[in-house]
């Protein structure tokens, strides 16, 4: 009994002012995990005997096969690296990730591609043994808050974790000692997806009605706009394979490289499947109702099936040349209208098939949505169906 009254100031006191030399026996490790919220994992922890020497010096491997799920690792990973930042000043100085840390002065910084309230992005030129290569720089403003630095530390794990994929941005390194935290990813040389669809979009598709558009003569680049949809279904295949959650997957957030090449991009609000919920408490902007599926807008419940909702808002402004969704209407509007079936309408010069695989994303029950690896086989069949019909054209 007395145990039980005592376990929540005891657990205080563990997140509060233990050092990381204070883990010494598996007991300790153990009970800090409990306190932290680890407690379904404490059992591969005594299997094998990871006590406070162990625990400090973790590999990525070895954390991978205690914590298979991403989440939870990445939440233990950033606990751990408290404890060491509260030990003495030595050992604060380490590198997050020493494989992945880079020297300041081989950065230089250049122009601002964009900020927001407690951050931005820049242009950067990384020297590496002789050569140059264009990064892009994404760096906290001096009124960020701690939040933010543990939201950028946790895009960075989030990073190291998924690796290189040639649809999501990839992380080249970082400045985490000697200054202000610094994230250092591949540069888009083409910008924002949402952005190359707005310069793009045929001036008709503004002046013209969506009843008159379809008899117009106006024509969209379908090939393009379909490879972009590919694409996006590639990288979110790979990060449901990593079971992680994107929760903010929209043309803002693809960047496109040489080529134009869709690539993922803003991890800042990523999450794993199995982390609990923060996503309305952690964003400081409004939330994205247009984006977000049914079960997350109403239950605060995000899954990969949840982005699938996402991706099917996200090919509607494909398909739209970069519209913003559902126009004028309100988001206390969409959510009296979602319960009662409501969905974006067939864009005027859609293809058929392609408002198909929408609908099919937009089914309120997230069992029911095709998964991300069945998206790209649709769309690969759509395309090369399209390619077929327009050689047959010419």
């Amino acid at each position: 009994m007395t145990d039980l009254y005592y376990r929540p100031l005891y657990c205080f006191l563990l997140q509060t002012i233990y050092r990381i030399q204070d883990l010494v026996t598996v007991d300790d490790v153990v009970e800090f995990l409990r306190c932290r919220g680890f407690g379904q994992y404490v059992a591969a922890f005594r299997r094998h005997k990871i006590d406070g020497d162990v625990v400090s010096n973790l590999s990525d491997a070895v954390l991978a096969e205690l914590i298979p799920e991403i989440g939870p690792r990445v939440k233990l990973q950033k606990a751990l690296q408290e404890l060491k930042d509260n030990s003495d000043s030595a050992e604060s100085s380490k590198p997050v990730h020493a494989d992945w840390e880079i020297p300041r002065s081989s950065l230089t910084l250049g122009k601002v591609l964009g900020k927001g309230q407690f951050g931005e992005v820049r242009m950067g030129e990384l020297r590496k043994r002789g050569v140059t290569q264009t990064v892009a720089v994404k760096t906290l403003k001096a009124s960020a808050e701690d939040r933010d630095k543990e939201d950028l530390l946790g895009e960075l794990e989030i990073l190291v974790t998924v690796g290189r994929h040639d649809n999501i941005i990839s992380l080249v390194g970082a400045c985490t000692v000697e200054g202000p935290l610094a994230l250092v990813v591949e540069y888009a040389p083409n910008g924002c997806l949402k952005d190359w669809l707005k310069d793009n979009r045929p001036e008709e598709l503004d002046q013209t009605d969506d009843k008159n558009i379809a008899t117009s003569g106006v024509q969209l680049p379908m090939d393009q706009l379909i490879l972009f949809g590919i694409d996006i279904a590639n990288g979110m295949s790979h990060l449901a394979a990593m079971q992680c959650v994107h929760r903010d997957l929209a043309a803002r957030n693809v960047l496109l490289g040489k080529n134009l090449t869709a690539k993922i991009s803003d991890f800042g609000l990523s999450r794993d499947i199995y982390e609990e919920s923060e996503y309305v408490k952690s964003t400081k902007s409004q939330l994205p109702v247009r984006w977000i599926a049914y079960e997350s807008l109403f239950y605060h419940t995000y899954t990969t099936q949840s982005d699938v909702w996402s991706f099917g808002v996200l090919l509607w402004e494909i398909m739209t040349m970069g519209k913003k969704p559902y126009g004028r209407m309100t988001g206390k509007d969409l959510m009296k209208l979602l319960p009662d079936g409501y969905r974006l309408e067939k864009p005027a010069l859609c293809p058929q098939d392609i408002y198909d695989v929408m609908r099919c994303c937009w089914e309120t029950l997230p069992e029911n949505r095709p998964t991300f690896p069945d998206l790209k086989v649709t769309l690969d069949r759509i395309i090369q169906d399209y390619k077929t019909y327009a050689s047959l054209l010419k």
